[in-house]
C-alpha cells in the first residue's frame, strides 16, 4: 500500500505490483526497435517496487532499461495509472501509445486513462537512471543513483466526475482551527450538478455546485475545536472531501492532517510556541538487499532502531522519502526535514535553465505530495552547493519563491558547508533558519567546533542553528589501540564531544548526525569510500549498531533524565 490509510472508499485499487519483464537497454535502441509495441522476446524479469542495481546481472547499470506487464480487466472504465515513484526519468505507454513521461525519481506522477475497454491491456515503461550535467542528482553524488520502478505501481477506478485535488490550509487560534479546503473536481463529461463536502474530525461544511467540463476548484470553510498534534501527544485528523449526486456518494478522498504552528525564532526552531532540542539522524532510503525499494517492514525497523536510540528528528537526506514513512512519522511524533536532491551543485549547473526548471518542479510535487503531513516542519533547498557564487544565490530565490507561494506555512533552510570550506554563504539570506555542515574531526582538524560555531554565527545573526550533518566514518568491529579514524571507538569519541558543544551554544537548535546507516555510493569513490560504502553510520548497512549508536543512547538517555 502507498499510504498506511485507505485514501478513498470509493474507488477500486488494482496493484501492477509483482514482476515485470524486463530489458536493459545499454546502447538505447529501444524506442528505435519500438520496445513500446513489440517487447522482446529475450527478455528476463524484475520485481516491482524494486530495483535492477541489487540483482547481480544489473548490479552496476545505469542507463535505460525497459519493463513491461499487462492487466486485464472485467468491464470498461475510467482509471488513474498511478506511479510512486520511478528512478529516475520514466516514459510510460499504454496500449503502444505514450500517456506519461516524468522526471524525478523520488515523486509520484499519475495519468488519466478515459474509455479503457474490457479485455487484457499492455503497460510498458522506459525507465533511465543515467546522471548527466543537467540531472538531479549529478554524476558525483554520494549515494548510488539506483534505477527502475522503485516504488508502487497501482490502477485506480475513477467516476467521469472525480475529485483530483483536495488541499487543507488552516490557521489557529489557541485550541480552534479554522480550515480552508480547495477540492478540485475533474470532470471529462458533460456539466454536472451535485454536492462538494468535506468533514475533518467530526466537523462537516458541504455547498451545493454546477460542475462544468473540465477542472474546477471549490473552496470550503469550517472552524473546529482540535487537539494539536506534538512530539509527545501526535494527534491526527481524517480528512474527507466527497462529490455526491442524486445518486449517492460519486466519488471520494481521504487524507489525515495535523493541527501544530511552526515558528523560527533568533534562537530556536518553535512547534506550537514551545523551544524544541532537535537530536535527530539523516537517513538515506538505502539497504544492500532492496536499494531505494525499501519495504515497509523496514521503514518500521528503521524507526523502532531510531526512537529508541532517543532521537525526535530525521533528516530525509537528500530527497523525498516514501510517503508512507511519512504517514509513520506522523503517528509516531518524529518531526521531518526534506530536502530536494541539489547536492553539490554549482553556478556554472544553476545556469543550465533544465537544471533549474527541473528542481522547481520536484520541489513543488514535494510540498503538494506532503503538505498535509504535520511530521514535515522545513523545506530544505538544497545540499552543500556552492553558496558563495552569485549564481547558486540566484538559483535560491527561485527555488525560495517557489516553496513560499506553495506553502507559506514552514520555514525554509538549506544545508550548508559554505562557511565550513572558509567562504561568505550568499545564499541564506533567503531561508529561516541555518542548516549547517561541517566535518571537523574527519577531513579536517585545523578547528574545532566552538570557534566555529560562534563565527557562523556572527556571519548569520538572527537565524538559529541546526547542524545538519557532523560525523565520522567508522568499520564495523573495527578496534585500534589508539582509537584511529575508521575506528568505532573514534567515531563515538568525536560524536559525543560535538554534541556536547553543540548543546552548550544557546543559538544552536539542535543537530542530526551523518548517518543514521551505512549506504552504497558511487564506484567512483570506492578509493575513499571502504566497501563503496559512506561508512558515516551508525549502525551499518544490515542496521547493526556500531559503538557510536549505544554511546548516544546514553547520552541522549541521561539528558531525558
Amino acid at each position: 500500500m502507498q499510504r498506511a490509510f485507505p485514501t478513498s472508499r470509493t474507488r477500486t485499487y488494482r496493484s501492477l505490483d509483482g514482476r515485470w519483464d524486463f530489458v536493459p537497454d545499454p546502447n538505447d535502441i529501444g524506442e528505435r526497435d519500438a520496445y513500446d509495441d513489440s517487447f522482446p522476446d529475450d527478455h528476463g524479469g524484475q520485481y516491482v517496487p524494486g530495483t535492477w542495481n541489487t540483482t547481480p546481472d544489473h548490479y552496476d547499470h545505469e542507463g535505460p532499461a525497459w519493463y513491461h506487464r499487462n492487466f486485464h480487466l472485467r468491464e470498461p472504465t475510467d482509471a488513474l495509472l498511478r506511479f510512486t515513484a520511478v528512478a529516475h526519468e520514466a516514459t510510460v505507454w499504454v496500449d503502444g501509445r505514450e500517456v506519461a513521461s516524468h522526471y524525478g525519481g523520488y515523486t509520484p506522477f499519475r495519468t488519466h486513462l478515459s474509455g479503457l475497454d474490457a479485455g487484457t491491456h499492455d503497460v510498458t515503461v522506459r525507465v533511465d537512471n543515467s546522471r548527466t550535467p543537467h540531472s538531479l542528482p549529478l554524476p558525483d553524488t554520494d549515494w548510488f543513483p539506483y534505477g527502475g520502478i522503485t516504488r508502487e505501481v497501482f490502477l485506480e477506478t475513477v467516476p467521469t466526475c472525480y475529485l483530483d485535488d483536495l488541499t487543507v490550509r488552516y490557521r489557529l487560534d489557541d485550541d480552534v482551527a479554522t480550515a480552508t479546503a480547495e477540492v478540485t473536481i475533474r470532470n471529462t463529461g458533460g456539466a454536472s450538478e451535485g454536492m462538494v463536502a468535506v468533514e475533518i474530525g467530526d466537523e462537516r461544511v458541504g455547498e451545493a455546485v454546477t460542475v462544468p467540463s473540465g477542472e474546477s476548484v471549490h473552496e470550503l470553510e469550517l472552524a473546529l475545536d482540535v487537539d494539536r498534534w506534538s512530539l509527545d501527544d501526535p494527534t491526527l485528523y481524517d480528512v474527507r472531501a466527497t462529490f455526491s449526486n442524486e445518486t449517492g456518494v460519486e466519488d471520494e478522498l481521504r487524507d489525515r492532517i495535523g493541527f501544530r504552528e511552526v515558528e523560527v525564532t533568533e534562537r530556536s526552531l518553535l512547534l506550537n510556541g514551545e523551544p524544541v532540542d532537535v537530536a535527530g539522524v539523516n537517513r538515506h532510503e538505502d539497504h544492500p538487499d532492496w536499494g531505494h525499494a525499501v519495504p515497509p517492514e523496514l521503514m518500521e525497523r528503521d524507526l523502532d532502531i531510531i526512537e529508541r536510540l532517543g532521537c525526535n528528528t530525521i533528516r530525509t537526506s537528500h530527497y523525498p522519502n516514501h510517503p508512507r514513512f511519512l504517514d509513520r512519522c506522523d503517528e509516531r511524533g518524529i518531526l521531518v526535514l526534506e530536502e530536494v536532491p541539489y547536492w553539490q551543485y554549482d553556478a556554472d549547473d544553476f545556469a543550465r535553465e533544465q537544471v533549474l526548471e527541473r528542481g522547481e518542479r520536484m520541489l513543488g510535487e514535494m510540498i503538494e505530495r506532503d503538505r498535509h503531513h504535520p511530521s514535515v516542519v522545513a523545506w530544505s533547498l538544497h545540499n552543500e552547493c556552492y553558496n558563495h557564487q552569485e549564481g547558486v544565490a540566484d538559483a535560491t530565490r527561485r527555488l525560495a519563491e517557489v516553496a513560499r507561494e506553495r506553502d507559506d506555512s514552514r520555514p525554509l533552510t538549506l544545508a550548508s558547508n559554505t562557511d565550513w570550506r572558509g567562504h561568505e554563504d550568499r545564499c541564506l539570506q533567503y531561508v529561516d533558519f541555518v542548516c549547517l555542515n561541517a566535518y571537523w574531526g574527519w577531513y579536517r582538524d585545523d578547528r574545532n567546533w566552538d570557534e566555529f560555531l560562534e563565527e557562523v554565527r556572527d556571519r548569520h545573526p538572527g537565524k538559529p542553528i541546526l547542524v545538519s550533518e557532523f560525523g565520522a566514518g567508522a568499520i564495523q568491529n573495527e578496534r585500534t589501540w589508539d582509537n584511529q579514524k575508521w575506528s568505532e571507538t573514534y567515531q563515538a569519541d568525536l560524536l559525543e564531544r560535538s554534541i556536547d558543544t553543540f548543546e552548550a551554544a544557546e543559538y544552536v537548535t539542535g543537530w542530526t548526525v551523518w548517518q543514521y546507516c551505512d549506504t552504497r555510493t558511487d564506484p567512483r569513490k570506492a578509493m575513499k569510500r571502504p566497501k563503496t560504502k559512506n561508512n558515516k553510520g551508525i549502525v551499518d548497512e544490515f542496521r547493526r549498531p556500531k559503538e557510536a549508536y549505544w554511546r548516544l543512547q546514553g547520552l541522549l538517555d541521561d539528558e531525558a533524565n
